[in-house]
């Protein structure tokens, strides 16, 4: 009889959890985008780092975790700017790639690019006056 691995939410949330504190950690070793966390996060790290690993079970799994509103989140963010996404997902792809299945991986960097490209245009895209 053969037996069929599956994964556990469990298993697969501390797999999340390690993807997000790699990614995160590099991200605040950026001299760009890394000044901006750190201010908006402060001493917090521990506890954003659980409510990103919610936010990435449910757009990766569809797990019902994450209940925060990211475009809200980011609007708050007074020094962000449209470039500094360009910088976050050249950290992200690596990260996923080096902590994520091949598969999940994919997956994570297709979401991430929807994502940030969602963000942009609501933060930043205000088309000319007429």
């Amino acid at each position: 009889m053969e037996t069929k691995v599956t994964h556990t939410p469990h298993a697969d949330r501390h797999l999340i959890r390690s993807f997000v504190e790699d990614f995160y950690t590099t991200v605040r070793k950026d001299v760009s985008i890394g000044p901006i966390f750190d201010d908006a996060i402060g001493d917090h790290w521990d506890t954003h780092f659980e409510i990103l690993t919610d936010f990435w079970m449910t757009v990766l799994y569809g797990v019902p975790a994450y209940k925060g509103n990211p475009f809200l989140v980011h609007t708050k963010l007074e020094r962000l700017q449209d470039s500094h996404f360009d910088i976050w997902l050249s950290i992200f792809e690596p990260s996923a790639h080096k902590c994520l299945t091949p598969t999940l991986a994919a997956k994570a960097i297709e979401k991430a690019g929807r994502i940030a490209a969602s963000l942009r245009q609501g933060l930043f895209f205000r088309p000319a006056a007429s």
